[in-house]
């Protein structure tokens, strides 16, 4: 494979040029570029946030005055001792493991309620809570939809869970919009109550592809281009002609410069994948290539687009690559998608790809540092 494309405006292979996904969720198509800021260092030593905005909402680490919106919540006195308590704890999580509790807040600035991550020894608890109000729903749905993206991206690689009674029909639709999964057999009963249990979705990265892993993902990129996703075909193709592609990735890994980054369900399903490929130029090993990007297009609607991308970041970064760099077919609308994850587009190159006759697209290259 060729080093990742340059800032400049490389010419790029009708076939390998399209790295793109079908199932761009909706819903992260209006909430605008996230950014990061306040960073901190977790306990892995390194560098994340401890504030994520975006045009609809932002999050941030609790502060003292936070107690105000916890006492509100309690329905107590500013003053009353448990909102305080528990300010306290969320700050001092914070400080230990350098992620924890947000508070959620609108696009005015107003604090509307907290969405929190708390490590425990096998699992880390999810949590949501939201002032009553107009378009809170809407508002804690976007809240763990960033959270759970962020989870995957920066938090240590433990299981992600929340627990829901199942007569909580608004904060289970939710929590399944942000990607989570049930998990029966995790289901319980307490003094409470009964308890059902849904699971994050896990990221995995292989240097090699098993056969029945093999069989998943051939079965899913024709399904991807079947449903129209540009993933280098068009609707049609045969597994005669997927596969070789997909075996020339394999041979990349074989070989150390390709790895494959896959979605999980924790019951077993691969809900998407995609490849990380590295450059070997001596200039620009610092870089590396994202292709193929792949979600089940049976379920859109799931953040499962921002989690796998959540993924390809922490597998980047954990093999030290510093520039991520992408293309993609012109008029996909793709290039919103990739907007809101830090990526500018560098470059464009018009009518490169042809995809019917008298239907050629530019191919446009994105990038952004890690």
């Amino acid at each position: 494979m060729s080093d990742p494309p340059a800032i400049v405006l490389p010419i790029i292979p009708a076939q390998q040029g399209e790295y793109l996904t079908v199932a761009i969720d909706e819903a992260l198509r209006h909430h605008g570029p996230v950014s990061y800021s306040q960073l901190t260092t977790n306990e892995a030593r390194r560098a994340v946030p401890r504030a994520v905005t975006t045009d609809a909402l932002a999050l941030h680490a609790p502060v003292d005055e936070d107690v105000t919106l916890v006492a509100r919540m309690m329905d107590v006195p500013d003053d009353a001792e448990r909102p305080a308590q528990i300010v306290a704890t969320w700050r001092e999580h914070w400080d230990e493991h350098g992620y924890g509790t947000w508070i959620v807040r609108d696009a005015h600035g107003s604090s509307a309620g907290f969405v929190g991550l708390r490590g425990h020894a096998e699992f880390i608890r999810l949590t949501l809570r939201m002032l009553e109000g107009p378009g809170s729903e809407d508002l804690g749905a976007r809240a763990l939809r960033l959270a759970t993206a962020h989870a995957i991206e920066w938090l240590p690689d433990l299981p992600v869970r929340i627990r829901i009674a199942p007569e909580d029909a608004a904060t289970l639709s939710a929590v399944r919009s942000a990607g989570l999964v049930r998990v029966p057999e995790l289901d319980h009963t307490s003094e409470e109550g009964d308890w059902h249990v849904l699971e994050l979705p896990y990221v995995r990265v292989a240097e090699r592809t098993p056969p029945r892993a093999r069989e998943a993902m051939l079965a899913m990129w024709l399904e991807v281009t079947e449903a129209g996703g540009s993933v280098g075909f068009l609707p049609g193709a045969s597994e005669e002609d997927v596969a070789p592609v997909l075996d020339g990735y394999s041979a990349g890994m074989a070989s150390g410069d390709t790895v494959c980054v896959s979605l999980n369900s924790p019951l077993g399903e691969l809900l998407g994948f995609g490849f990380l490929v590295g450059s070997t130029g001596p200039l620009t090993r610092h870089g590396a290539n994202i292709e193929r990007i792949m979600t089940d297009p049976a379920r859109r609607g799931t953040n499962y687009g921002a989690l796998l991308m959540a993924g390809v970041h922490r597998a980047a970064r954990e093999r030290g690559v510093e520039l991520v760099t992408l293309d993609y077919r012109g008029g996909t609308g793709l290039g919103e998608f990739y907007t809101q994850y830090g990526y500018t587009e560098v470059g464009r190159v018009p009518g490169a790809l042809r995809v019917a006759p008298g239907d050629d697209r530019d191919g446009v290259i994105m990038a952004r540092s890690l």
